[in-house]
């Protein structure tokens, strides 16, 4: 499925977390933070003066963003998209870890 988002939006794709090292399991984490990848970006925010302006984050960057009521959900094949804005990121993980 190919999405375009608009603007300053922001497609992610869930992944899911590893509960576990070895044979050890890990309790997950309670604070609703969500790690994805982004699969998609919109152009850039549309700014009061008619300009656009470009998204630090770019497609292939892994991210942390808290799960909010704001934040857009669909799901197909089992595969969980987020739509959320840049201002909802909180963090981009380098090198994937």
């Amino acid at each position: 499925m190919k999405f375009l988002p608009l603007y300053d939006k922001i497609i992610v794709k869930k992944i899911e977390l590893e509960n576990k090292i070895g044979s050890i399991f890990l309790p997950f984490n309670d604070n609703n933070l969500i790690k994805g990848e982004i699969i998609e970006i919109g152009c850039g925010k549309l700014l009061q003066n008619g300009e656009i302006k470009k998204l630090i984050v770019k497609k292939k960057d892994i991210i942390l963003f808290k799960d909010n009521y704001n934040i857009e959900k669909y799901k197909s094949d089992n595969i969980n998209y987020y739509f959320l804005k840049e201002e909802d990121v909180i963090a981009i993980i380098e090198n994937g870890l």
